[in-house]
């Protein structure tokens, strides 16, 4: 069993073996019926499971399992108002577990919110991925897949059809207005969570006084066996002698608790030292179960007072939980879209139960408990709404021109807000207004299904 916020890919270290009244099964079925029996074990499997875990378990239904998948029955029985529990097979473990994903390396979004544009751009590529090594960067605009047209793979809805072939030929125009084909093949590679980490000076943005140095990291998820690219982040910061940190968690899903609780240990400032920052409350069964983690300052720790963090729809969970549990200690000032609102987290149960990586056949991923700051607030679900509303601006790099980031620098010299930018955009957006549904295989974000 394993204590993790995230909705979509990580998993945090081996905590506990979950033990259930049911029992595993490491045998491969060999006939039908074998088959029929052993899908009927795991739904026993995880119904016990659920029974004692789940944050919801006494609105949980003692639903008939006959006829019904493995996946539709752990859906069947999540309370109506769970939007966050899901499930995957092995191999989606898998890939949560090391952060190795096969695929192009392409991260997605459409500017539809403010800039009404739908075209389809890249947001950023994954470092060592297809897309990174061919040159594909931020802000290049997808045009066609093949010879074919976006606008007509997205009013066909077939986009994602070829997005999951293996090898493609994709045009790209670039921030320029150049138009270039790319020939690329899906590959396996390792995923990072600190895609951006620099310190910004008045060389970068010129209001900027010489004496102060703005640090900037875009963090992408709190994935345990990649902690420590934050820390060396945020430890670099130390040592640059930033004033002020931007946290840019707009592609944020979440991840563990351990990484979230650490990272606290770096951000929070002096005064809040040995003080409560994080409780995890659990079904009214299970309140022995309760754990709460508090602040332990750490030597590297930057002497910040208030914090600037970037956030988007796609920011979530333990993302979520860092503004809400700092809030207590320090300003903490939100730069962008309204959160996606999950106040909760879930326990990763595998199936065997005994199982180790090699050999998961499910993770099931049922809320387990909420995520309390230290006023013992947890509310909002449906979201974190900012300090100041601004749209992603993908049609500019990672820097201070780019809009989110911008703001956030016009308000450390200013104290105060710049006006938003112009709707101009930067090239032609897709004909049709239809929006794009990413799939999982390539979907920014890594999504997977709730």
């Amino acid at each position: 069993m394993r204590k993790q916020f995230y909705r979509y890919f990580t998993v945090a270290l081996l905590a506990a073996a979950v033990t259930l009244t049911a029992t595993s099964c490491h045998k491969k079925p060999r006939n039908e019926q074998e088959q029929k029996d052993k899908k009927e074990m795991v739904k026993e499997y995880i119904y016990a499971a659920m029974e004692y875990y789940y944050y919801w378990a006494e609105q949980i239904g003692r639903y008939s399992t006959n006829n019904k998948e493995i996946e539709d029955y752990f859906y069947s029985l999540l309370a109506r108002q769970d939007r966050w529990s899901w499930m995957t097979d092995g191999d989606g473990f898998r890939s949560m577990e090391t952060a190795v994903y096969t695929s192009y390396g392409f991260n997605f979004v459409q500017p539809i919110d403010y800039y009404d544009d739908y075209g389809v751009y890249v947001a950023y590529a994954e470092s060592g991925s297809p897309a990174a090594e061919a040159g594909i960067e931020r802000g290049y605009r997808l045009t066609a897949i093949n010879g074919i047209s976006v606008e007509t793979l997205i009013e066909n809805n077939t986009i994602n059809t070829e997005l999951d072939k293996k090898s493609n030929k994709f045009t790209f125009v670039d921030r320029s207005g150049k138009s270039k084909d790319y020939n690329l093949t899906q590959k396996s590679f390792q995923s990072k969570s600190v895609l951006h980490s620099t310190i910004f000076t008045s060389a970068d943005y010129q209001p900027l006084p010489q004496e102060k140095k703005v640090g900037y990291i875009l963090y992408n998820s709190f994935t345990g066996s990649l902690s420590n690219e934050i820390i060396s982040a945020l430890t670099s910061m130390k040592n640059g002698g930033v004033t002020d940190l931007i946290l840019d968690l707009r592609y944020n899903g979440g991840g563990d608790v351990s990484v979230l609780c650490n990272m606290a240990n770096y951000l929070a400032p002096a005064n809040a030292d040995k003080k409560l920052f994080l409780t995890l409350k659990h079904n009214t069964q299970n309140r022995e179960m309760d754990e709460s983690f508090f602040i332990k300052r750490e030597a590297q720790a930057l002497d910040l007072t208030r914090l600037f963090v970037i956030t988007d729809r796609y920011t979530a969970s333990a993302s979520e939980s860092l503004i809400n549990c700092l809030k207590p200690y320090m300003q903490v000032h939100t730069i962008g879209g309204q959160t996606y609102g999950k106040p909760n987290g879930m326990y990763v149960i595998t199936y065997p139960n005994d199982a180790t990586i090699s050999n998961v056949e499910y993770a099931f991923l049922p809320i387990c408990f909420y995520c309390m700051n230290a006023y013992d607030k947890a509310d909002y679900d449906k979201g974190l709404i900012p300090e100041n509303k601004r749209s992603d601006d993908v049609y500019h790099p990672f820097s201070p021109q780019e809009d989110l980031i911008g703001a956030a620098m016009h308000y450390i010299v200013n104290g105060t807000y710049p006006a938003l930018p112009t709707k101009t955009k930067s090239g032609t957006a897709v004909g049709t207004r239809a929006e794009f549904k990413q799939n999982r295989a390539i979907g920014a974000y890594k999504w997977l299904k709730k």
